[in-house]
């Protein structure tokens, strides 16, 4: 895995910001517009976290993948 240092303790994964570059073009003027954005909206509203943590945790491009969020947490004890 590529990195890019911004600061001692502050590591980015270089793929990651390549590939969200264009992504980030279209919809902002640029990466630091995009990141105040968005810790502007976490400061409003801290549960945006968890749909943000639960939407990059989403696979994809795979069967498995289509059925995110599709299945609940069942307790297959309870079946029985």
């Amino acid at each position: 895995m590529n990195t890019l240092k911004v600061r001692k303790n502050f590591l980015i994964d270089k793929n990651l910001i390549e590939n969200a570059q264009n992504i980030i073009l279209k919809k902002h003027k640029n990466l630091t517009e995009a990141i105040t954005l968005y810790l502007e909206a976490i400061v409003k509203n801290p549960n945006i976290l968890e749909d943000i943590k639960q939407e990059a945790s989403k696979r994809n491009a795979s069967f498995i993948g289509m059925l995110d969020g599709q299945i609940g947490d069942i307790n297959y004890k309870n079946l029985i």
